[in-house]
């Protein structure tokens, strides 16, 4: 009768910790997706707020449709340093046009040649009928080639790169630190509250089973001493 109260008792346990148990792993599961997407979407953030700031990466809006459909009409390139010596052929840098030092061109690179004096670069949109009407001579260590383009992003872009632009996106990327600690420390709270009520029923059930058996097992016992009475 002791094996079978234990038996009982353990069955009754793993009942009540099998729907508990099932809930869990679906919680759990949800929880390291949640922390998977948040740890992304920090890391990028981190990563494009660090590069716009050191000036690693730079985000321009594009306001023509000279580069389509590489860079679309309306939304943002993003840019990357680069030594000048890696250049090639079919890259998209960016330039200033001859006689416009304050324009940014962002253009497709078709013909390059070195030569003792610097780069010579010829340039064209990948939309125009003919390349651009000039030869470019670059000098210096660096330039700037681009790398993704996101649609309908390219004028908030703009603002990013303004003083006040880039201190909103610091403190957006601490925000979202901030975020990130607080829902992993709620998660923590959760499953440990979660866990220590699966105990406590189960423990409840088990206790249940048990005090049945033994009034079972009384009930018996007085029974067979009626029947010796009599």
């Amino acid at each position: 009768m002791a094996r079978l109260t234990r038996l009982t008792r353990l069955t009754g346990r793993r009942a009540a910790q099998s729907p508990r148990v099932v809930r869990r792993g679906w919680r759990r599961a949800l929880w390291v997706a949640d922390r998977v997407v948040l740890g992304v979407v920090v890391a990028g953030a981190v990563v494009l707020a660090t590069g716009v700031v050191t000036g690693d990466l730079q985000l321009r809006p594009v306001l023509s449709g000279s580069m389509r459909p590489a860079l679309p009409l309306g939304g943002v390139v993003m840019t990357q340093r680069v030594p000048l010596s890696s250049l090639k052929v079919g890259d998209i840098a960016v330039f200033h046009p001859p006689g416009y030092p304050t324009i940014d061109y962002v253009h497709r690179i078709i013909w390059l040649k070195h030569t003792a004096h610097g780069d010579l670069i010829h340039t064209k949109g990948d939309a125009n009928l003919y390349r651009d009407p000039w030869t470019l001579r670059v000098r210096g260590s660096e330039a700037y080639v681009a790398r993704m383009a996101v649609p309908f992003l390219g004028y908030p872009a703009v603002w990013i790169h303004s003083p006040s632009g880039r201190r909103a996106l610091l403190y957006v990327a601490g925000a979202l630190f901030l975020v990130a600690a607080v829902t992993a420390a709620l998660n923590d709270r959760r499953r440990s509250r979660d866990k220590r009520a699966s105990v406590s029923a189960a423990d409840d059930v088990g206790i249940d089973v048990v005090t049945a058996e033994l009034t079972g097992e009384e009930s018996s016992a007085n029974d067979r001493s009626s029947l010796s009475i009599s």
